[in-house]
């Protein structure tokens, strides 16, 4: 359904997978796992056609410039190198596909969303605090917020935290914190910790974490966020 595409914003240049509806919709970013867009282990493309499926224009960019990684140590080699290196050129790529979205002619009403799961869960908290001021809600899967610089006080548009009550990864008593901080922002904040699964379980391509039932309400929910804040 979707494509992958190149594209060059301000001097930045971008590439990533692009789905669009077929009607015109709100645009969601989605980000991908510590595995990279295109590792045999990432489910993105296929939940970036999703949205596009459910009404949006849905644009997975490539954080990682075409590496990726089929084991847990380039994993998080990868990830370690985005975060403590290059956050910088992170942040030029993320602005750089909000100002693209709302020019494709697809995207209609012009609002943005972000979602991501792992380390895309954690620059889904990230760009909800630093780049508050171009999106419009976000909805971050198990994001581990102790990997960036996160300021949930400056959360102030409408988020959703999704989490997994086994999460080895993640400490969810942390995330919760978040939430609290973002609701002294009158916004509306919510957090759903789903029982009896564990990080990543929204995976199809990690069938030893993968849960069919909560992964289908996960998604549901975070559809039904995202057409509430985005139109």
């Amino acid at each position: 359904m979707g494509k992958d595409i190149t594209f060059e914003k301000n001097g930045v240049k971008v590439s990533g997978y692009l789905a669009e509806p077929t009607t015109k919709g709100p645009a969601v970013i989605i980000i991908h796992e510590w595995w990279g867009l295109d590792s045999p282990l990432s489910n993105i493309k296929e939940l970036t056609d999703k949205l596009a499926q459910e009404g949006f224009v849905a644009f997975a960019p490539d954080f990682y410039n075409g590496k990726t990684a089929d084991n847990p140590d380039d994993a998080g080699k990868l990830m370690m190198d985005m975060f403590e290196n290059r956050m910088e050129e992170v942040n030029n790529i993320f602005r750089a596909s909000v100002e693209y979205l709302k020019e494709c002619d697809a995207t209609s009403p012009k609002k943005v969303g972000v979602t991501g799961f792992c380390c895309g869960g954690t620059l889904s908290m990230y760009f909800a605090d630093k780049a508050n001021d171009i999106i419009d809600a976000s909805v971050p899967f198990y994001g581990i917020p102790q990997l960036a610089p996160i300021d949930a006080s400056n959360i102030k548009i409408p988020t959703f935290f999704i989490l997994a009550e086994k999460d080895e990864f993640v400490k969810n008593d942390d995330v919760i914190d978040m939430a609290k901080a973002v609701w002294k922002n009158s916004v509306d904040v919510q957090v759903k910790v789903y029982s009896g699964v564990t990080h990543a379980f929204l995976n199809t391509k990690r069938p030893d974490v993968y849960n069919e039932e909560k992964a289908n309400d996960a998604w549901k929910l975070a559809v039904e966020f995202f057409k509430t804040y985005l139109g």
